[in-house]
């Protein structure tokens, strides 16, 4: 009886072998030589046989997204965003249990703005392969895009299940609880936690900072954007946070500064150019405020800039304004006045 026990057991343990239940040692082992070419390949510029590593690095390791890094940036040598789509969708039309092709077609979707066919790939990859945890976070991600909190946090918690210490989700998280307004606090700690995980994202320490902007804590701002600077110097969404930041210390010339560099960089960055506008009308460059409000309206079509505009020339020709209303109703009381006289003469020469 123990003999035939044994020899079921070891007969199951065999056949699940058969079936790819390789033992997780085996399969991370496997996996790290596999991401190991395929960083050799991409050095050596043999791109569709990186990819091809990459890929296996996923199949055999979901969670390790590091491997979706490599293999974006694989893609993207040489590849158009639009040769991209037409490459991941002839391999999902020749397999459609290609959970890596549906999350990259979900992100190259998203980038292309075409949102009901990003989510729905991204589902596709998630249902697929539920251990996919840079699925679940680009789910998270698109969908706090679309202002749909509630699943964008399932998403994110789904992430973290598979990975506790997954940067990116942590990030969305924090983002959620920045949002939201109500919890600056967690947002603090999540992106902490980001940052335990990727100590060198400079996209963390901008948005952490900005998130002590709203909590009115400037110091910290100050010192974590400052931080974030030796990281990513050129960044304009970063250079313009920090001139707000500027702005609210009433550090007016150094926010101008800022808010110059992050045009310089963005032209048309319409958040660097409000806030050269209020920099400039604090410092009592008026007309030049002026014409950053103007520049502003026309560019975002937002009329919140334009009542800025209003205000502006309101507050510098206030004299005006009131030695006009003053000559109005002083003309006005002369006329009623006038008025009356003559209602009262044509009175009394009736009774004459």
């Amino acid at each position: 009886m123990r003999w035939l026990t044994a020899t079921l057991v070891i007969s199951l343990f065999l056949v699940g072998y058969a079936w790819g239940g390789q033992p997780a040692s085996a399969r991370s082992d496997e996996a790290d030589q596999a991401y190991r070419r395929g960083v050799r390949l991409q050095q050596e510029g043999r791109m569709a046989e990186a990819i091809e590593a990459f890929r296996s690095v996923l199949r055999l390791g979901p969670i390790r997204a590091i491997a979706y890094v490599r293999l974006k940036e694989a893609y993207s040598r040489g590849w158009s965003d639009d040769q991209t789509v037409g490459e991941l969708k002839g391999r999902v039309e020749r397999d459609d249990r290609d959970f890596v092709s549906w999350n990259l077609l979900g992100v190259l979707y998203a980038k292309q703005g075409r949102w009901t066919a990003a989510i729905a790939a991204l589902r596709r990859a998630v249902e697929i392969q539920p251990a996919d945890v840079d699925a679940w976070a680009n789910l998270g991600w698109l969908l706090s895009e679309l202002k749909q909190g509630e699943k964008a946090r399932e998403a994110f918690v789904r992430a973290l299940a598979l990975d506790p210490a997954y940067g990116r989700a942590h990030a969305g998280l924090a983002g959620l609880y920045a949002e939201a307004g109500s919890d600056y606090d967690k947002a603090i700690e999540e992106y902490r936690l980001a940052l335990s995980a990727e100590p060198e994202n400079p996209g963390y320490l901008y948005d952490m900072g900005w998130v002590y902007y709203r909590k009115g804590m400037t110091d910290e701002a100050l010192k974590t954007l400052t931080e974030a600077v030796t990281l990513s110097p050129d960044d304009p969404a970063g250079r313009a946070k920090i001139g707000w930041v500027r702005l609210r210390r009433k550090e007016y010339q150094a926010a101008i500064e800022e808010f110059e560099r992050a045009l310089r960089v963005q032209p048309g960055y319409t958040f660097a150019r409000f806030g050269l506008g209020r920099a400039l009308q604090a410092e009592g460059h008026d007309e030049a405020a002026a014409a950053e409000y103007r520049q502003a309206w026309r560019e975002a079509d937002n009329d919140l800039y334009l009542l800025y505009l209003i205000k502006l020339y309101v507050q510098r020709n206030l004299w005006i304004i009131l030695l006009t209303v003053v000559s109005t109703m002083g003309l006005t009381v002369a006329w009623l006045k006038r008025r009356g006289g003559v209602s009262q003469g044509s009175e009394n020469a009736s009774r004459k």
